[in-house]
């Protein structure tokens, strides 16, 4: 099978789980092409906040509202960034592609952009893979950013059918790695866990790469046992 894995990574985060999910998937036999999205000028991460201000206020109901949150994430503006010409511009030749990128509060720009220039998408399997730098938080981590990824594949034909989403264990905002602490007391809060078992190079980490490249072909059927199950399955109502 012939696996496309197209990815943004500003840091360097994604791309080594991009890295990891090509090994993972050659392991399985599987012909593999990467494609890095590159952007035509990297601005200062300060640049990038001025999209989302308009956005944060609403940020309390999105979170507690489910009937708002499944409105706000089919009308939210979602900034884009320009791109520099891709290498398969049409990924019509590939069985399965993998589009992949950090989490900026929703979709990066970059990779919103890729979802807006890409071609033959229609009828294929996409695999969406993220990383971020708290926890595996079912509604601000994961439905955040997927529920808009599946919106996009869909509009162009394709199915979502397997996520993946690791904690980078980093925060550029803001000054002395605030958000990281912030999401570290999240993480033994909600998961009794620490940050450092969600990230990528954790078991649990290996289990979800594993997880996802036998869901992503759709040639076999992988059970976790209860103790690998994701933090998601386990607390369906964290917010």
């Amino acid at each position: 099978m012939r696996v496309l894995i197209a990815y943004y990574s500003r840091t360097g985060h994604t791309e080594r789980l991009a890295l990891a999910l090509e090994k993972a998937l050659q392991s399985q036999g599987h012909t593999v092409s990467l494609e890095k999205i590159s952007v035509e000028n990297k601005p200062s991460k300060w640049r990038l906040v001025p999209p989302l201000l308009s956005t944060l206020p609403l940020l309390p109901l999105y979170l507690l509202v489910p009937p708002f949150r499944r409105w706000w994430l089919k009308q939210y503006p979602q900034a884009e960034q320009a791109i520099s010409p891709l290498a398969f511009p049409d990924v019509a030749d590939f069985d399965c592609v993998c589009i992949g990128g950090p989490k900026w509060l929703y979709i990066a720009y970059p990779l919103a952009r890729y979802l807006s220039e890409v071609k033959g998408l229609s009828g294929k399997r996409i695999g969406a893979f993220a990383t971020f730098c708290g926890p595996p938080l079912k509604v601000f981590e994961l439905e955040m950013l997927f529920s808009p990824i599946q919106d996009r594949v869909e509009v162009q034909g394709g199915a979502l059918v397997a996520t993946l989403a690791v904690s980078s264990h980093f925060h550029e905002f803001f000054f002395f790695n605030e958000m990281e602490w912030v999401f570290r007391l999240v993480s033994r809060l909600v998961f009794r866990r620490s940050l450092r078992s969600f990230r990528l190079d954790s078991s649990w980490g290996q289990r979800e790469v594993q997880r996802f490249c036998f869901h992503l072909p759709g040639s076999a059927i992988y059970c976790p046992a209860p103790d690998t199950l994701t933090p998601a399955q386990h607390a369906d109502t964290i917010a």
